[in-house]
């Protein structure tokens, strides 16, 4: 049989399904598996390369990192150290097996300790966090902010002022940032403040404190807080992190990328293949009809091209999605669901904090319309595959009724994708 008789499936399929079961090859079937791969993988690589995902520093996996407490440094009169008994409890929802430490579904991104820093009888407190990081605060596609998460315990009054210094190589090249408004709410005073501080040459509200910083390399942190009279202070850092930059799903790892959907779309295929021929297979059987195994194997291989045909509809669709921004806390849940488009789950969204709800809910309205393409074209794929089976089976065996053909091609597609959905995860 000629490769260029496998289109045929599309408009002549009971000419060349009947001409398949009567000379059965396994080439032009191994052709269809690969077009297959190569479509469903162009699928993705289109819908990844229009996703970008946040990136933060540290990284999501060490975002404990700054919190430290041997990571910083400080004048005598403050003392720094980890609290395990108050901490910012931020967690959010990640598919199991995503870590170790992923046990009951939800994924703590600060850990559970919170930098302290104490002062007695002193009217500030000081601690500097140097030389542990060396960040790209300059360019466009750089940080766009600073993130902290600080709570006041002690004294009861608001600060007289607060600073953060941000150093570019040394102590003698530095930006200063008043925070002092951020930190004046006296009703605040006692729970965890949440701060988002912009960064970089277009941010407003910092000034060059000495030398000649470079936004482009920012290597160590200064917090400075002034109180108008002498007491106990206790203040407490909760999360600390670079963010908003933002960074193409395809650059974090391409390879992984490429092998891991090879081998789930390889497993749909090949699952589909060998399972929706087979349960039709068992039908004959139990009716008592001979049939011999390899004329109905490629005859559903080439009944399967139209989940290439699925696969070129939905590039088509995704090509037409535009760049969608997932917050760094949604990147852990976010993957394909069960037709392969990239999506974070809904019943999780109460997990991320309101910025990031906001943001989701707009990938959510930005990616509708080709949600609905992709589950029209599944369906229209399993009741077109459906029709073709229908068309194997009445080949097969002509005697039989088209209520019974259609009755073993509708439950043989049922059996396929209820195994599909609860042993591959994709159908």
């Amino acid at each position: 049989m000629a490769v260029n008789e496998i289109p045929q499936v599309i408009y002549a399929p009971q000419k060349i399904l009947k001409r398949v079961i009567e000379n059965p090859k396994y080439l032009a079937a191994i052709i269809i598996f690969i077009l297959f791969i190569g479509v469903m993988i162009g699928y993705e690589y289109v819908q990844f390369s229009k996703t970008d995902v946040e990136i933060t520093s540290p990284t999501v996996g060490n975002l404990p990192t700054f919190l430290n407490e041997t990571l910083w440094t400080a004048p005598s009169y403050t003392s720094l150290s980890n609290n395990g008994a108050d901490f910012f409890n931020y967690s959010v929802y990640a598919p199991n097996g995503t870590s170790s430490s992923v046990l009951s579904g939800y994924y703590s991104l600060f850990g559970n300790t919170s930098l302290e820093m104490d002062a007695s009888n002193a009217n500030n407190i000081m601690a500097n966090l140097t030389n542990v990081f060396n960040v790209d605060c300059g360019a466009p596609s750089g940080f766009q902010n600073l993130s902290m998460t600080i709570k006041q315990v002690e004294p009861a009054g608001v600060p007289q002022s607060a600073t953060l210094t941000l150093y570019s190589v040394n102590a003698s090249n530095f930006y200063t940032y008043d925070l002092t408004s951020d930190l004046s709410n006296a009703s605040a005073i006692g729970l965890w403040n949440n701060l988002t501080i912009p960064v970089g040459p277009n941010a407003q509200g910092w000034a060059i404190g000495g030398g000649s910083p470079s936004w482009g390399k920012v290597t160590a942190l200064q917090l400075a807080i002034n109180y108008p009279s002498g007491s106990n202070i206790t203040v407490r850092i909760g999360a600390l992190f670079f963010r908003g930059q933002y960074e193409s799903a395809l650059a974090l790892d391409g390879t992984e990328f490429a092998l891991g959907f090879l081998e789930a779309f390889s497993l749909q295929f090949l699952f589909t293949w060998l399972v929706l021929t087979g349960i039709i297979y068992l039908f004959f059987k139990l009716l008592k009809a001979t049939v011999t195994w390899k004329p109905l194997f490629v005859a559903v291989a080439f009944a399967l091209l139209v989940m290439v045909i699925r696969g070129v509809v939905n590039i088509a669709a995704a090509a037409t999605l535009p760049t969608v921004y997932y917050p760094f806390e949604a990147t852990i849940a976010t993957g394909p669901n069960l037709l392969g488009a990239l999506t974070y789950p809904s019943a999780a969204l109460g997990a991320l904090s309101t910025q990031s709800q906001v943001a989701v809910n707009a990938i959510y309205s930005a990616t509708a319309g080709f949600g609905d393409v992709i589950l029209v074209m599944f369906a229209v794929s399993y009741v077109w595959l459906g029709a073709l089976c229908t068309i194997i089976v009445g080949t097969l065996k002509q005697d039989y009724s088209m209520t019974k053909r259609i009755v073993i091609s509708a439950a043989s597609i049922g059996v396929t994708i209820l195994l599909l959905l609860l042993l591959i995860g994709v159908v």
